[in-house]
Protein backbone atom coordinates (compact mmCIF):
# COMPACT_ATOMS: atom_id res chain seq x y z
CA UNK A 1 0.00 0.00 0.00
CA UNK A 2 3.07 2.24 0.71
CA UNK A 3 4.57 2.27 -2.61
CA UNK A 4 0.51 2.31 -4.29
CA UNK A 5 0.47 5.55 -2.23
CA UNK A 6 3.95 6.99 -2.93
CA UNK A 7 2.87 6.28 -7.06
CA UNK A 8 -0.14 7.91 -7.09
CA UNK A 9 1.51 10.89 -5.39
CA UNK A 10 4.09 10.94 -8.26
CA UNK A 11 1.89 10.48 -11.29
CA UNK A 12 -0.07 13.70 -9.74
CA UNK A 13 2.94 15.41 -9.76
CA UNK A 14 3.88 14.76 -13.46
CA UNK A 15 0.29 16.13 -14.33
CA UNK A 16 0.83 19.21 -12.80
CA UNK A 17 3.88 19.70 -14.54
CA UNK A 18 2.43 21.45 -17.32
CA UNK A 19 0.69 24.02 -14.97
CA UNK A 20 3.74 25.38 -13.93
CA UNK A 21 5.07 28.68 -15.15
CA UNK A 22 3.19 31.41 -17.37
CA UNK A 23 -0.21 30.10 -18.22
CA UNK A 24 -1.13 32.38 -20.97
CA UNK A 25 0.60 34.65 -23.61
CA UNK A 26 -0.09 37.79 -22.28
CA UNK A 27 3.91 39.13 -22.02
CA UNK A 28 4.03 42.55 -19.52
CA UNK A 29 5.58 44.42 -22.10
CA UNK A 30 2.22 44.40 -23.84
CA UNK A 31 -0.10 44.80 -20.97
CA UNK A 32 -1.32 48.71 -20.42
CA UNK A 33 -1.15 48.49 -16.42
CA UNK A 34 -4.75 50.47 -15.11
CA UNK A 35 -3.52 52.43 -12.10
CA UNK A 36 -7.28 54.35 -11.78
CA UNK A 37 -10.46 54.90 -13.70
CA UNK A 38 -12.17 57.91 -13.45
CA UNK A 39 -15.94 58.69 -15.24
CA UNK A 40 -17.76 61.55 -15.93
CA UNK A 41 -21.27 63.10 -17.15
CA UNK A 42 -20.79 65.62 -19.75
CA UNK A 43 -23.00 68.22 -21.23
CA UNK A 44 -23.61 65.96 -24.79
CA UNK A 45 -25.44 63.44 -22.66
CA UNK A 46 -22.16 61.10 -22.76
CA UNK A 47 -20.04 59.08 -20.16
CA UNK A 48 -16.69 60.16 -20.32
CA UNK A 49 -13.97 57.83 -19.44
CA UNK A 50 -10.28 58.44 -18.27
CA UNK A 51 -7.52 55.98 -17.17
CA UNK A 52 -4.57 56.15 -15.41
CA UNK A 53 -1.71 53.74 -16.77
CA UNK A 54 1.40 53.66 -15.26
CA UNK A 55 4.60 53.93 -17.43
CA UNK A 56 8.69 52.84 -16.92
CA UNK A 57 10.39 55.55 -17.73
CA UNK A 58 13.04 55.92 -20.05
CA UNK A 59 16.94 56.50 -18.87
CA UNK A 60 18.42 56.18 -15.67
CA UNK A 61 17.59 57.71 -12.19
CA UNK A 62 20.99 60.20 -12.41
CA UNK A 63 19.06 61.81 -15.43
CA UNK A 64 18.33 65.63 -14.31
CA UNK A 65 14.61 65.73 -16.30
CA UNK A 66 11.94 64.65 -13.86
CA UNK A 67 9.87 61.80 -16.43
CA UNK A 68 6.16 60.96 -15.56
CA UNK A 69 5.46 57.54 -14.12
CA UNK A 70 1.89 57.68 -15.49
CA UNK A 71 -0.17 58.85 -18.23
CA UNK A 72 -3.75 59.58 -18.84
CA UNK A 73 -5.96 58.65 -21.54
CA UNK A 74 -9.53 59.66 -22.47
CA UNK A 75 -12.30 57.60 -24.46
CA UNK A 76 -15.95 59.25 -24.92
CA UNK A 77 -19.59 56.97 -25.18
CA UNK A 78 -23.32 57.16 -25.10
CA UNK A 79 -23.07 53.96 -22.48
CA UNK A 80 -20.34 53.40 -20.29
CA UNK A 81 -19.50 50.03 -22.52
CA UNK A 82 -19.23 51.98 -25.89
CA UNK A 83 -16.41 53.82 -23.80
CA UNK A 84 -14.33 51.05 -22.66
CA UNK A 85 -14.32 50.48 -26.10
CA UNK A 86 -13.35 53.34 -27.55
CA UNK A 87 -10.31 53.84 -24.56
CA UNK A 88 -9.22 50.05 -26.03
CA UNK A 89 -8.79 51.44 -29.25
CA UNK A 90 -6.60 54.31 -28.72
CA UNK A 91 -4.39 52.64 -25.94
CA UNK A 92 -1.80 50.06 -28.27
CA UNK A 93 -1.17 47.73 -25.21
CA UNK A 94 -3.98 45.39 -23.83
CA UNK A 95 -5.78 46.97 -20.88
CA UNK A 96 -4.93 45.10 -17.62
CA UNK A 97 -7.67 45.96 -14.88
CA UNK A 98 -6.14 44.19 -12.33
CA UNK A 99 -3.91 46.64 -10.98
CA UNK A 100 -6.74 49.35 -10.32
CA UNK A 101 -7.14 50.65 -6.98
CA UNK A 102 -9.30 53.57 -7.38
CA UNK A 103 -12.84 54.42 -8.99
CA UNK A 104 -13.29 58.36 -9.51
CA UNK A 105 -16.96 59.46 -9.94
CA UNK A 106 -17.25 63.55 -11.08
CA UNK A 107 -19.82 65.93 -9.38
CA UNK A 108 -22.28 66.03 -12.01
CA UNK A 109 -22.79 62.04 -12.86
CA UNK A 110 -22.50 61.74 -9.12
CA UNK A 111 -25.71 64.08 -8.75
CA UNK A 112 -27.46 62.49 -11.92
CA UNK A 113 -26.70 58.69 -10.48
CA UNK A 114 -24.37 55.56 -11.54
CA UNK A 115 -25.46 52.34 -11.21
CA UNK A 116 -24.64 51.98 -14.83
CA UNK A 117 -20.94 52.32 -14.01
CA UNK A 118 -20.91 50.26 -11.02
CA UNK A 119 -23.00 47.42 -13.53
CA UNK A 120 -19.88 47.31 -15.80
CA UNK A 121 -17.21 46.92 -12.95
CA UNK A 122 -19.28 44.24 -11.29
CA UNK A 123 -19.78 42.27 -14.64
CA UNK A 124 -16.17 42.17 -15.70
CA UNK A 125 -14.19 38.98 -13.99
CA UNK A 126 -11.12 41.01 -14.17
CA UNK A 127 -12.34 44.22 -11.76
CA UNK A 128 -10.82 43.68 -8.42
CA UNK A 129 -13.99 44.89 -5.82
CA UNK A 130 -11.74 45.82 -3.28
CA UNK A 131 -11.40 49.88 -4.89
CA UNK A 132 -11.43 52.82 -3.66
CA UNK A 133 -14.19 55.17 -4.24
CA UNK A 134 -14.76 58.88 -3.98
CA UNK A 135 -16.47 61.86 -5.56
CA UNK A 136 -14.81 64.85 -7.14
CA UNK A 137 -16.78 67.92 -5.33
CA UNK A 138 -16.89 71.03 -8.01
CA UNK A 139 -15.07 69.34 -10.20
CA UNK A 140 -14.38 66.26 -12.41
CA UNK A 141 -12.68 62.66 -12.47
CA UNK A 142 -10.76 63.72 -15.67
CA UNK A 143 -9.11 66.56 -14.21
CA UNK A 144 -8.68 64.99 -11.17
CA UNK A 145 -6.75 61.92 -12.76
CA UNK A 146 -4.38 64.35 -15.00
CA UNK A 147 -3.12 65.87 -11.82
CA UNK A 148 0.19 65.46 -10.86
CA UNK A 149 0.94 65.74 -6.51
CA UNK A 150 4.06 67.80 -5.64
CA UNK A 151 6.19 64.11 -4.83
CA UNK A 152 5.73 63.29 -8.90
CA UNK A 153 4.42 60.23 -8.17
CA UNK A 154 1.29 58.18 -9.43
CA UNK A 155 -1.25 61.10 -8.44
CA UNK A 156 -4.05 58.73 -7.84
CA UNK A 157 -1.61 56.24 -5.16
CA UNK A 158 -1.08 59.82 -3.69
CA UNK A 159 -4.72 60.55 -3.24
CA UNK A 160 -5.45 56.65 -1.64
CA UNK A 161 -2.98 57.54 0.80
CA UNK A 162 -4.67 60.97 1.52
CA UNK A 163 -8.27 59.05 1.92
CA UNK A 164 -6.32 56.84 4.13
CA UNK A 165 -4.80 59.55 6.79
CA UNK A 166 -8.24 60.74 6.85
CA UNK A 167 -11.55 59.03 6.27
CA UNK A 168 -9.92 55.39 7.63
CA UNK A 169 -10.65 51.81 5.72
CA UNK A 170 -10.17 52.71 1.72
CA UNK A 171 -10.59 49.54 0.10
CA UNK A 172 -13.86 48.04 1.37
CA UNK A 173 -15.89 51.32 -0.20
CA UNK A 174 -17.13 50.17 -3.64
CA UNK A 175 -18.07 46.94 -1.73
CA UNK A 176 -19.57 48.44 1.33
CA UNK A 177 -21.27 50.98 -1.69
CA UNK A 178 -22.87 47.67 -3.51
CA UNK A 179 -23.87 46.11 -0.38
CA UNK A 180 -25.45 49.40 0.62
CA UNK A 181 -27.60 49.24 -3.24
CA UNK A 182 -28.68 45.54 -2.58
CA UNK A 183 -30.23 45.96 0.83
CA UNK A 184 -33.85 46.12 1.20
CA UNK A 185 -33.97 48.97 2.98
CA UNK A 186 -33.65 53.03 2.85
CA UNK A 187 -30.24 53.50 3.96
CA UNK A 188 -28.16 55.77 2.52
CA UNK A 189 -23.53 55.62 2.32
CA UNK A 190 -21.17 58.37 3.36
CA UNK A 191 -18.37 58.07 0.38
CA UNK A 192 -14.91 60.18 0.52
CA UNK A 193 -14.93 63.41 -1.28
CA UNK A 194 -11.91 65.50 -2.95
CA UNK A 195 -11.96 68.94 -4.01
CA UNK A 196 -9.39 71.11 -6.38
CA UNK A 197 -7.34 73.69 -4.57
CA UNK A 198 -5.23 75.17 -7.22
CA UNK A 199 -1.34 74.88 -8.09
CA UNK A 200 0.86 73.48 -5.64
CA UNK A 201 3.46 76.21 -6.28
CA UNK A 202 4.06 79.10 -8.67
CA UNK A 203 6.97 76.86 -10.38
CA UNK A 204 4.36 73.66 -11.03
CA UNK A 205 1.20 75.57 -12.33
CA UNK A 206 0.57 72.64 -13.83
CA UNK A 207 0.18 70.67 -11.10
CA UNK A 208 -3.30 71.32 -9.58
CA UNK A 209 -3.36 69.69 -6.17
CA UNK A 210 -6.89 68.30 -4.60
CA UNK A 211 -7.87 67.78 -1.27
CA UNK A 212 -9.72 66.10 0.79
CA UNK A 213 -12.77 67.75 2.00
CA UNK A 214 -15.09 65.64 4.00
CA UNK A 215 -18.23 63.24 3.31
CA UNK A 216 -20.74 62.90 0.34
CA UNK A 217 -23.75 61.50 0.91
CA UNK A 218 -25.35 58.68 -1.16
CA UNK A 219 -28.78 56.93 -1.33
CA UNK A 220 -28.87 53.33 -3.05
CA UNK A 221 -29.17 54.77 -6.23
CA UNK A 222 -26.43 55.76 -5.87
CA UNK A 223 -26.89 59.47 -5.93
CA UNK A 224 -25.28 62.04 -4.58
CA UNK A 225 -27.86 64.10 -2.26
CA UNK A 226 -25.47 66.51 -0.20
CA UNK A 227 -21.88 67.22 1.52
CA UNK A 228 -20.55 66.88 4.89
CA UNK A 229 -17.68 69.49 5.66
CA UNK A 230 -14.66 67.82 8.14
CA UNK A 231 -16.12 68.09 11.31
CA UNK A 232 -19.74 66.82 10.60
CA UNK A 233 -17.44 63.86 8.39
CA UNK A 234 -15.73 62.76 11.32
CA UNK A 235 -18.62 62.54 13.94
CA UNK A 236 -20.64 60.82 11.27
CA UNK A 237 -17.60 58.27 11.32
CA UNK A 238 -17.57 58.10 14.75
CA UNK A 239 -21.24 57.79 15.51
CA UNK A 240 -20.88 54.58 12.10
CA UNK A 241 -18.03 52.98 14.60
CA UNK A 242 -15.63 53.44 11.24
CA UNK A 243 -11.68 54.08 12.53
CA UNK A 244 -10.81 57.46 11.51
CA UNK A 245 -8.10 60.28 12.71
CA UNK A 246 -10.68 62.20 14.59
CA UNK A 247 -9.10 65.59 15.51
CA UNK A 248 -11.31 68.79 16.65
CA UNK A 249 -11.28 72.22 17.53
CA UNK A 250 -13.54 73.65 20.55
CA UNK A 251 -14.17 77.20 21.46
CA UNK A 252 -13.31 77.73 25.39
CA UNK A 253 -15.37 79.10 27.96
CA UNK A 254 -14.07 83.01 28.23
CA UNK A 255 -14.60 83.61 24.69
CA UNK A 256 -10.72 84.66 24.22
CA UNK A 257 -9.87 80.41 22.27
CA UNK A 258 -9.60 77.75 21.40
CA UNK A 259 -8.76 74.27 22.06
CA UNK A 260 -7.90 71.88 19.71
CA UNK A 261 -7.87 68.14 20.91
CA UNK A 262 -7.53 64.48 18.58
CA UNK A 263 -10.11 61.91 20.41
CA UNK A 264 -9.18 58.13 20.76
CA UNK A 265 -10.51 54.82 21.64
CA UNK A 266 -13.80 55.82 19.92
CA UNK A 267 -16.94 54.05 21.47
CA UNK A 268 -20.82 54.31 20.61
CA UNK A 269 -23.72 52.60 21.64
CA UNK A 270 -26.90 52.49 20.17
CA UNK A 271 -30.15 51.87 22.44
CA UNK A 272 -33.52 51.21 20.71
CA UNK A 273 -36.27 51.98 23.23
CA UNK A 274 -39.89 49.59 23.64
CA UNK A 275 -42.30 52.77 22.83
CA UNK A 276 -44.15 53.00 19.65
CA UNK A 277 -41.98 55.86 17.78
CA UNK A 278 -38.69 53.47 17.83
CA UNK A 279 -36.73 56.33 19.71
CA UNK A 280 -32.92 55.58 20.33
CA UNK A 281 -30.14 57.12 22.58
CA UNK A 282 -26.52 57.10 21.63
CA UNK A 283 -23.78 56.48 24.12
CA UNK A 284 -20.22 58.13 23.13
CA UNK A 285 -17.12 57.50 24.43
CA UNK A 286 -13.72 58.80 24.10
CA UNK A 287 -10.20 59.40 25.29
CA UNK A 288 -8.84 63.13 24.87
CA UNK A 289 -5.40 64.37 24.12
CA UNK A 290 -4.93 67.97 23.88
CA UNK A 291 -2.78 68.74 20.62
CA UNK A 292 -2.94 72.72 20.95
CA UNK A 293 -3.98 75.90 23.32
CA UNK A 294 -5.08 79.17 22.06
CA UNK A 295 -6.12 79.94 25.47
CA UNK A 296 -5.45 81.04 28.55
CA UNK A 297 -6.11 78.54 30.58
CA UNK A 298 -3.73 76.38 33.23
CA UNK A 299 -4.33 72.75 33.10
CA UNK A 300 -2.46 72.61 36.00
CA UNK A 301 -4.90 74.59 38.38
CA UNK A 302 -7.24 72.64 40.20
CA UNK A 303 -11.01 71.86 37.70
CA UNK A 304 -9.62 73.21 34.56
CA UNK A 305 -9.40 69.93 32.84
CA UNK A 306 -12.82 69.10 34.72
CA UNK A 307 -14.43 72.17 33.73
CA UNK A 308 -13.24 71.72 30.13
CA UNK A 309 -14.11 68.29 30.37
CA UNK A 310 -17.78 69.23 30.65
CA UNK A 311 -17.63 71.91 28.12
CA UNK A 312 -16.48 69.54 25.52
CA UNK A 313 -19.07 67.00 26.79
CA UNK A 314 -21.80 69.36 26.16
CA UNK A 315 -20.49 70.62 22.60
CA UNK A 316 -20.27 67.44 21.44
CA UNK A 317 -23.59 66.63 22.56
CA UNK A 318 -25.02 69.75 20.93
CA UNK A 319 -23.17 69.01 17.49
CA UNK A 320 -23.98 65.24 17.40
CA UNK A 321 -27.73 66.00 17.37
CA UNK A 322 -27.35 68.97 15.17
CA UNK A 323 -25.73 66.36 12.41
CA UNK A 324 -28.73 63.15 13.24
CA UNK A 325 -31.21 66.34 12.94
CA UNK A 326 -29.44 66.87 9.24
CA UNK A 327 -29.89 63.35 8.08
CA UNK A 328 -33.19 63.57 9.30
CA UNK A 329 -34.53 66.53 7.95
CA UNK A 330 -32.14 67.68 5.23
CA UNK A 331 -30.80 64.59 3.40
CA UNK A 332 -33.78 62.26 5.12
CA UNK A 333 -31.81 59.37 4.89
CA UNK A 334 -30.28 56.90 7.10
CA UNK A 335 -26.49 56.90 6.46
CA UNK A 336 -25.95 56.68 10.62
CA UNK A 337 -26.29 52.92 10.68
CA UNK A 338 -29.08 53.41 12.49
CA UNK A 339 -31.53 50.72 10.81
CA UNK A 340 -28.19 48.17 10.19
CA UNK A 341 -27.80 48.50 14.04
CA UNK A 342 -31.57 47.58 14.72
CA UNK A 343 -31.25 44.76 12.74
CA UNK A 344 -28.74 42.97 13.97
CA UNK A 345 -29.50 43.28 17.30
CA UNK A 346 -33.53 43.17 16.99
CA UNK A 347 -34.09 41.65 14.04
CA UNK A 348 -38.09 40.58 14.71
CA UNK A 349 -38.23 44.89 15.41
CA UNK A 350 -36.76 45.51 12.24
CA UNK A 351 -39.62 43.47 10.57
CA UNK A 352 -42.22 45.83 11.42
CA UNK A 353 -39.99 48.85 10.64
CA UNK A 354 -38.26 48.31 7.44
CA UNK A 355 -40.65 48.52 5.01
CA UNK A 356 -41.43 51.98 6.19
CA UNK A 357 -37.88 53.12 7.12
CA UNK A 358 -37.71 56.16 4.36
CA UNK A 359 -41.26 57.51 6.86
CA UNK A 360 -39.35 56.07 10.28
CA UNK A 361 -35.74 57.85 10.38
CA UNK A 362 -36.70 61.37 9.76
CA UNK A 363 -39.80 61.38 12.34
CA UNK A 364 -37.46 59.07 14.84
CA UNK A 365 -36.69 60.63 18.34
CA UNK A 366 -33.04 60.58 19.36
CA UNK A 367 -31.22 61.26 22.74
CA UNK A 368 -27.11 61.89 23.05
CA UNK A 369 -24.69 61.51 25.95
CA UNK A 370 -21.27 61.86 25.76
CA UNK A 371 -18.30 60.84 27.89
CA UNK A 372 -14.87 62.14 27.44
CA UNK A 373 -11.47 61.19 29.84
CA UNK A 374 -8.23 63.58 29.60
CA UNK A 375 -4.80 61.03 28.78
CA UNK A 376 -2.79 63.94 28.58
CA UNK A 377 -2.18 67.90 27.90
CA UNK A 378 1.50 67.77 26.44
CA UNK A 379 4.80 68.96 28.97
CA UNK A 380 3.12 72.39 29.85
CA UNK A 381 0.07 73.48 31.93
CA UNK A 382 -0.22 77.10 30.38
CA UNK A 383 -0.05 78.68 26.88
CA UNK A 384 3.13 77.98 25.22
CA UNK A 385 2.85 81.89 24.59
CA UNK A 386 4.78 84.40 26.97
CA UNK A 387 3.18 86.35 29.21
CA UNK A 388 4.46 90.23 29.40
CA UNK A 389 6.74 91.55 31.82
CA UNK A 390 5.43 91.97 35.11
CA UNK A 391 2.12 90.17 34.07
CA UNK A 392 1.10 87.70 37.36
Amino acid sequence: MKWSRAWRITILCLMLLPLLGCWDNRELNDQALQLAVGIDWTDNKTYLLSNQFALNPDGSSSDNKKKSSFYTETAEGSIPMKAVTVMQSKVTRQINRGQRRSLVIGEALARKGFREVLDYVLRNPESPLRLDLFIVRNGTASDLLKSRTPFDGQSLREYYKLHQANFGAVDVVFTNLVRTMNEGMHAGLLLPSMERVGPASEKGKNQSVYRYVGGAVMNKEPKLIGYLNQEETINALWINAIPHLHIITFPVDDGNGTVTVQFKNLKRKWTLHSDEKASMSLKLQADVILLESTSEMDFLKAGVLENLKSEMEQTTVKRMKSLIGKFQKEFKIDALGVGDTIFRNHPRRWKALMTEWNRTFPEMSFSVSTKLKFRGFGLTGGSGRMKEEGAM
